[in-house]
């Protein structure tokens, strides 16, 4: 009943001499690789890529936040700077896909749908402003009736379009969610995000 045991011991004594062999020192100081970080994909730096993201996301904030003043009774006139106003929102949407295009591919998993994502909310909000702009254009200020229904239809379907949670999804991923919070473009699109 020992024979056992003692094969046992030796095969675990074996082992232990078998890795305490493997252990020897090297000589020298340790060095960082010599390999720059990479600027996209994994192992690039998340806060500087989801600084990207939401750079490109606050573009088209300051052009939709920059809304006129709409009062008064020159109706042409507001039919004017309502057109701009959407015009500009609409230049700002395409700005903000085109960089969304350019952040690269994400430090971490999961990270690339979210572009994608909020690139098709993007592009679903742009064709939404560019309807609502060409029924602005097309109406007839001094028809006041039909005018005033047209910026009606006009103001609830603005009020039904939604733009993309780009920080709440990024801060699904624990990575990303900690990059959001050293980000400073994410920090001014939080700002710029809250109801005032």
């Amino acid at each position: 009943m020992q024979r056992p045991s003692r094969l046992v011991a030796a095969v675990l004594l074996g082992g232990l001499l078998s890795v305490g062999g493997c252990a020897s020192a090297v000589a020298g100081v340790p060095q960082a690789d010599p390999a720059p970080q990479p600027t996209a994909g994994r192992g690039a730096d998340p806060v500087a890529w989801v600084d990207k993201v939401c750079g490109a996301v606050l573009t088209f904030t300051g052009p939709v936040l920059a809304q006129p003043n709409f009062d008064g009774a020159d109706l042409p006139g507001i039919k004017q700077r309502l057109s701009d106003y959407l015009a500009g929102a609409e230049t700002g949407l395409q700005q903000s896909r085109d960089q969304l295009g350019q952040v690269g591919s994400a430090p971490v998993g999961g990270g690339d749908d979210i572009v994608a994502r909020a690139t098709a909310g993007l592009e679903k909000l742009q064709s939404d402003i560019s309807a609502a702009k060409a029924k602005v254009d097309a109406s007839d200020p001094n028809n006041v009736p039909a005018f005033q229904a047209a910026l009606g239809e006009t103001q609830t379907s603005l009020a039904q379009v939604t733009a993309p949670d780009v920080l709440g999804d990024l801060r699904t991923s624990p990575r990303l969610a900690k990059a959001v919070d050293q980000a400073p473009a994410c920090g001014q699109l939080q700002a710029a995000s809250t109801p005032r």
